[in-house]
Order: C-alpha cells, then sequence, then structure tokens
C-alpha cells in the first residue's frame, strides 16, 4: 500500500510541476494550446514510462502530433500583433483538449498503479 501512496504523490507532484511549466509558458509569452500540450505530452511520456498500456501510448502519440500541428500550422498566425479571432480559437480549442489530457493521463495512470498493487497482493485461503 506505501508503493501505491508513493508513486500517486510523485505522479501528482509531477503533473501539478507540469501544469504550472504549461502556465508559466503562456505566461513567458507563447500559445496558450502550445504550451499545454507540451505539458501534456512530457505527463503521457512519464506515465507511459511507468506503465505500458495502448491508452497511453496512444496518449503520447496524440499530443505529439497535435503539438507538432499547433507549431507548424497554428503559431505563426499567433505570433502576429493581431491575430484572426478564428486562429484564437483554434488555439483555446488545442489548449481545452492539452487540459483534458493533462487531467486523463494521470487518472489513467492511478487506475493501472492500483490495479498492479491488487494483482500483487497477497492471496488469503479461506480453510474448508
Amino acid at each position: 500500500m506505501a508503493s501505491v501512496r508513493r508513486k500517486s504523490a510523485l505522479l501528482a507532484a509531477a503533473s501539478l510541476l507540469l501544469a504550472a511549466l504549461g502556465l508559466q509558458g503562456y505566461a513567458a509569452g507563447y500559445p496558450m494550446g502550445m504550451t499545454l500540450l507540451g505539458a501534456a505530452t512530457v505527463q503521457a511520456l512519464i506515465c507511459s514510462a511507468m506503465f505500458r498500456s495502448r491508452l497511453l501510448i496512444a496518449a503520447v502519440g496524440t499530443n505529439l502530433l497535435l503539438f507538432i500541428i499547433h507549431a507548424i500550422v497554428l503559431s505563426p498566425f499567433l505570433t502576429q500583433p493581431d491575430p484572426q479571432p478564428v486562429f484564437m480559437f483554434g488555439d483555446f480549442c488545442f489548449a481545452v483538449f492539452a487540459g483534458a489530457s493533462l487531467v486523463f493521463t494521470p487518472v489513467e495512470t492511478m487506475a493501472l498503479i492500483v490495479r498492479d498493487a491488487y494483482l500483487k497482493r497477497p492471496r488469503h485461503r479461506t480453510p474448508n
């Protein structure tokens, strides 16, 4: 049980730190969608390194693909002095997806941590 608590605390601390770094990047002038996607990608990589899950690997791939799309397609328009509202809405949509990923990824990893601890616990036999 202590192992579950340690892993949970480590995961929670890493998640908060990555979200804070993403928001710090936004405060530094980078587009919010791009900074949160970067944080979500790193978080998904950490969670994927803890447990091999097809769902976590898909989260890494999706976040990385969206980060690259944002960097190549959307970011050049957002760095202009007065960006069009459609590009700002696109950045907002990327930020919402990244925020959902920042919440989903540790929840999925916590479920895997608890399942792993449950499967490793000793089984007690009842006498007949």
